[in-house]
């Protein structure tokens, strides 16, 4: 129960609850809640993709989703941390913040998930919309919270590291893939 309770505090009121950790970061925990959303998030949203394509091979599509999120999430919550903490001045900290802004995924996964069972595609693609601006406003908060300064610069690298990166080698590969085809 405490640590459901840590979730909805990390995600509905992320200053305060950044402001209420210790001194000292705890990454077990914080990197446990980041898995157990992930997996909750990506196997909700493997389910509404089942729905969506109207498979009946429903193994790739939930038993894949849990095993690609988990290790995304960690090297994302690692990359994130590593660009954090030179900027921001935070140590371990950064690791920390990262993962806790996951907790988000779960926590969207399960409200869309009544909606999915009615009109699976338009769920989907709305988590898939709102997940990464939750996630930032996430960092965006953790990283006020503990930065000794530089929030702005830290903020844009992680913002571009996470998401730009990712999503400028997906175009050209799909620009490539065009190409040949």
């Amino acid at each position: 129960m405490r640590a459901g309770l840590a979730v909805w505090r990390a995600a509905s009121h992320p200053a305060a609850f950044f402001a209420g950790l210790g001194e000292e970061p705890r990454l077990g925990r914080a990197a446990a809640v980041a898995a157990a959303s992930a997996a909750v998030g990506a196997l909700i949203a493997g389910f509404l993709a089942l729905r969506v394509s109207g498979s009946d091979a429903w193994a790739p599509f939930l038993l894949a989703g849990p095993a690609l999120a988990l290790p995304y999430v960690a090297i994302i919550a690692v990359l994130g941390g590593l660009v954090l903490m030179r900027p921001s001045g935070m140590d371990l900290r950064a690791f920390e913040v990262v993962a806790w802004a996951w907790t988000p995924s779960g926590l969207l996964a399960l409200s869309l998930l009544p909606i999915g069972l009615l009109v699976p595609g338009p769920a989907l693609a709305g988590g898939l919309a709102m997940l990464p601006a939750w996630h930032l406003w996430l960092v965006w908060r953790g990283v006020q919270s503990f930065a000794a300064g530089g929030v702005r610069t830290a903020f844009a690298l992680y913002a571009a590291a996470v998401f730009g990166l990712p999503l400028a080698l997906l175009a050209f590969t799909v620009s490539v893939l065009a190409r040949l085809a």
